[in-house]
């Protein structure tokens, strides 16, 4: 029987070795996610939002980072797993979309290929689906056109759009969880709320898990169901959106 919970954090600690001595930059961070439930994860730049949505996708350099504490992903433990074990995992149960598509997307491949890497690295989908599936994808993120979108670079979209296409490679493989990391930074009013949106309506149709990570309390507002509130590293508060804007510690 799959667990209630998507993610469950425990204990979980980062450092980062600087002048050669290991400084931590988030302390013993306990955090749970249900399926269907956005969390959002709030706090000033430096607070450590980012540190731990990296430690969960396993995506910091394991020479220069000392992870200590439990992270399970759908039951399965996740610190500590390198190389193929963790891309396997990364892509298939978990997706993410990150602050700035611009440096996130490869300059130098198209729109297409890069949505067909994606799909090629986990074999959830067979390869003869790959190209109805790419343009399915493009479609859900609502790009207008996407026969002429697979072959264009992502300097050749607007910010929203390589922001979609950014969506579209985080959803390829119908992941549980998504993290989406400041994704509507950089973007205009209209456009933001299209993002959030489209997020919100990728993860109803799979019932998957999103931590939200954002400074934007209207969006938090908006959007989710729980939030945690981190400061200088630490969990300072967690709680349902109504206690925080009504009650906050």
């Amino acid at each position: 029987m799959e667990s209630e919970n998507i993610l469950e954090a425990k204990q979980v600690s980062v450092a980062f070795r600087i002048a050669g001595k290991f400084q931590k930059a988030i302390y013993d961070i306990d955090l749970s996610l249900r399926r269907g439930e956005v969390l959002a994860i709030v706090g000033e730049s430096g607070s450590g939002k980012s540190t731990f949505a990296t430690a969960v996708m396993g995506l910091h350099n394991p020479n220069q980072t000392q992870i200590t504490g439990s992270i399970l992903l759908d039951d399965e433990e996740v610190i500590g797993k390198t190389g193929d074990s963790m891309a396997s995992i990364r892509g298939s149960k978990v997706g993410m979309i990150f602050q700035n598509p611009l440096t996130a997307l490869n300059p130098l491949m198209k729109i297409g290929q890069q949505i067909k890497e994606m799909l090629a690295v986990h074999d959830v989908y067979p390869e003869n689906q790959y190209e109805s599936r790419i343009f399915q994808l493009l479609e859900q993120v609502g790009i207008p056109n996407p026969k002429r979108v697979v072959n264009q670079f992502p300097h050749q979209l607007s910010g929203g759009m390589r922001q979609r296409v950014m969506i579209a490679i985080a959803i390829a493989n119908d992941p549980d969880l998504i993290i989406a990391d400041e994704p509507t930074t950089a973007l205009d009013v209209t456009i933001q709320a299209q993002i959030l949106d489209l997020i919100l309506e990728v993860q109803k149709k799979k019932n998957a898990g999103v931590i939200l990570i954002t400074h934007d309390l209207g969006v938090v507002a908006e959007v989710a169901d729980t939030v945690a509130v981190m400061y200088a590293g630490q969990l300072v508060e967690k709680a349902s959106v109504e206690e925080i804007f009504q009650n906050p510690k």
